[in-house]
């Protein structure tokens, strides 16, 4: 197999160092950039990555035009795309702080306050992306960055979904990473952002009980899981966990998505609400709801789906 051997100056403008990572699609690396001096992350597509998949190019130009469009300081920032020598490179903000998955690695289980900073940050940074209709379809830990100071930052927007433009991937394909994909993704239904919402609410489970909700042997039993069994007793795996906090996961992990929250904001809404200590009222809710609901139509009807084991009341608002 082909192997990716970059200059170490790229553009005349970027000095690159060390990698920081690397994925079927393409490496990162750290570089320095010579005009300004500070640190930026490059990721390089890799060339062999082309080679086997024809569409590659596109979804590195859409990641591209995603991050641009999403000037948000909890997505990260894209400065420039290059194309030098046959290679294609993507400039993008530089944090330096690892993962949310490096953090779930090294401590399980997270400080309630901590889960709702993060999420919030998320639910935030979805709510922008699905207002300019765009989904990421890949929401996890590996996704999320944590900079030194904190502050979250989402990722990683190669296969996104944006607007009305048609799709790289045949409709009927799973997309995303099977662990945190939502039952109608692993149907090969269509998805729009409810699927962003049910993989933040795996997130959220995990960032509390140190594991994700549908786990197996293997992949397939994993997405047995996923597609027809319950949602663990969240409440007995982390009793010091605020009861409408686990109100909301349920709810975010509702297998059929016509009764899942719908919208970004709502969940946002419910985290500000949490983390404040200021309940959402329902004019509140009724409010948001009338003006920021989105409207979603699907080309196959609903699944039915066993009863969650959980006893908690239906839906009765949503944020976006």
């Amino acid at each position: 197999m082909n192997t990716v051997s970059p200059p170490s100056l790229i553009g005349n403008r970027y000095q690159l160092h060390e990698t920081l990572g690397a994925g079927g699609m393409g490496i990162v690396y750290r570089a320095v950039d010579r005009q300004t001096e500070q640190n930026v992350a490059i990721k390089l597509l890799k060339p062999q990555a082309v080679s086997l998949a024809p569409d590659i190019l596109e979804r590195f130009a859409r990641e591209a035009e995603a991050l641009r469009q999403l000037d948000h300081p909890n997505i990260v920032k894209v400065f420039s795309t290059l194309q030098e020598n046959d290679l294609h490179y993507l400039v993008m903000e530089y944090i330096s702080g690892g993962s949310l998955q490096e953090v779930l690695q090294r401590e399980g289980r997270m400080p309630i306050n901590r889960i709702l900073e993060i999420a919030l940050d998320l639910a935030d940074a979805l709510a922008r992306a699905h207002r300019l209709r765009i989904i990421h379809r890949d929401i996890k830990p590996a996704n999320v960055l944590i900079a030194t100071d904190g502050s979250t930052r989402l990722t990683d927007f190669g296969v996104a979904r944006m607007g009305t433009k048609e799709r790289v991937t045949e409709i009927g394909s799973a997309v995303g990473t099977p662990d945190y994909m939502a039952p109608e993704a692993l149907h090969g239904d269509e998805v729009d952002a409810r699927a962003d919402i049910w993989a933040l609410g795996v997130m959220l489970f995990e960032m509390l009980t140190g594991h994700r909700p549908f786990r197996g042997d293997n992949i397939t039993s994993m997405i047995v899981g996923v597609l027809t069994h319950p949602v663990p007793d969240l409440e007995a795996l982390r009793p010091d966990a605020p009861i409408p906090l686990i109100d909301l996961v349920y709810r975010m992990l509702t297998k059929d998505r016509e009764a899942r929250i719908p919208s970004a904001r709502l969940v946002g809404a419910e985290l500000e609400a949490l983390a404040s200590g200021t309940p959402v009222n329902a004019a509140t809710y009724g409010t948001l709801r009338a003006t920021t609901m989105p409207s979603y139509t699907t080309s196959t009807p609903p699944r039915t789906t066993p009863t969650p084991r959980h006893n908690l009341p239906a839906q009765t608002s949503t944020f976006i």
